[in-house]
């Protein structure tokens, strides 16, 4: 049994990551993300890196030049230096500066072009400290106000690890984990209706049992799909490896949730892809296969749905009792352990829900599999059901 099942699986894995769809969802992370965060990173280096000289027509008297701006007697000889590419861009200083604050900065544009409001507030700031008489330690802290350090306590009081970007880890790890999940299920299911509809079904189940084809099935397209998600994550660190943002993702502690993806993952592969072969088995027509799959798609993006709600409450009730729902457990579970600290008993028992929910959607899939995979013509009814399980 087990050689006949790793045929299939074997076959059918091959076959998946082959296909243009799979190997595009690889390589699109690359296509669009990579070309998006190099012009980004080539821009930030431009306006941070490219010399500035900065003109100034000066109404006030109380602006001096330095080695950044430069002064110029009225707003036509600096506009010559700017069309002349003598400097990148200058502003005018009206007499009313002091009452109003205004000032009118030119430049000539470009796509990579942006206004220096950094230097220019620092220029105005020293020029206005020059002539106040405070003293340098005043001076620096009018530059620069505040420090801001943020300190969140838990419930407990005790102060929680700082991190940045923890409103945007629950987005990737559901998406993720969730794409992945439904894209390899929908595979499953697209393969089962196809060699119902061309009655290649027929053929496979004279040399093997039902029970095999199926398990072959969900081994073959849960590896593809574990590969797909091992591919997202090596790229997307490889990605973040290459920005600033680094600095920012080494100080989330993210051992746990790379841990617990993987039997979530496995788990949650197992549970959609037992519920599309269920639904499958019975179908005469892809559509008809996917309009009984709804119900289950719309159980496994409720997490991503309640995203919002997940984020400000994760410790809610609607969020622990999403914990232990089988179908919407592993997207909630990852999101909520990068917001708050969930027990290990909840992990526990939403583990071993979702493992004791997975057997028994595999033992009533093989069912309905076996009873149901060699008709044709026939509509899904409910009614039916029972009998396909009593087969």
């Amino acid at each position: 049994m087990m050689h006949k099942t790793l045929v299939v699986a074997k076959h059918e894995f091959l076959a998946t990551v082959k296909t243009k769809g799979f190997i595009l969802s690889l390589i699109l992370p690359f296509v669009i993300l990579l070309p998006v965060m190099f012009t980004s990173g080539y821009v930030m280096q431009i306006a941070t890196q490219s010399p500035q000289n900065i003109g100034f027509v000066d109404e006030t008297g109380i602006l001096q030049p330095d080695g950044v701006f430069t002064r110029f007697e009225d707003v036509g000889d600096a506009k010559n230096a700017l069309l002349n590419d003598e400097i990148n861009s200058f502003l005018t200083i009206p007499p009313d500066y002091l009452e109003t604050g205004r000032v009118v900065m030119y430049g000539t544009g470009g796509f990579f072009s942006s206004a220096p409001t950094g230097l220019v507030e620092a220029f105005m700031i020293n020029n206005l400290l020059r002539d106040s008489g405070v003293d340098e330690a005043m001076g620096d802290r009018i530059r620069c106000p505040v420090e801001v350090e943020q300190i969140t306590l838990d419930e407990s009081g005790e102060v929680e690890e700082k991190q940045e970007v923890r409103f945007l880890i629950p987005y990737v790890v559901a998406i993720l984990m969730m794409l992945s999940i439904m894209t390899t299920s929908g595979y499953l299911m697209q393969g089962i209706v196809a060699e119902k509809e061309n009655k290649t079904v027929e053929i496979l189940l004279s040399s093997l049992s039902p029970e095999e084809l199926l398990t072959g099935k969900l081994i073959g397209f849960g590896s593809a799909g574990l590969l797909q998600m091992c591919v997202w994550i090596c790229s997307g660190t490889l990605m973040i490896s290459l920005t600033s943002l680094t600095a920012v993702f080494q100080e989330i502690q993210i051992s746990l949730i790379m841990i617990l993806a993987i039997p979530y993952f496995i788990l949650g592969y197992l549970l959609f892809a037992g519920s599309m072969a269920c639904v499958a088995a019975p179908a005469s027509t892809m559509k008809d296969a996917q309009q009984g799959a709804m119900i289950f798609t719309m159980l496994g993006i409720l997490p991503i749905m309640l995203l919002g709600v997940i984020i400000a409450a994760p410790d809610s009730v609607v969020a622990r009792v999403l914990t232990y729902i089988p179908y919407t457990a592993p997207a909630t579970t990852l999101m909520r352990i990068t917001l708050t600290s969930v027990s290990v008993y909840e992990i526990a028992a939403s583990l071993l829900i979702l493992t004791v929910s997975v057997i028994v959607v595999i033992k009533l899939s093989a069912r309905i599999f076996r009873s149901a995979i060699l008709m044709s013509g026939k509509k899904i009814r409910i009614r039916d059901i029972p009998g396909y399980l009593k087969r």
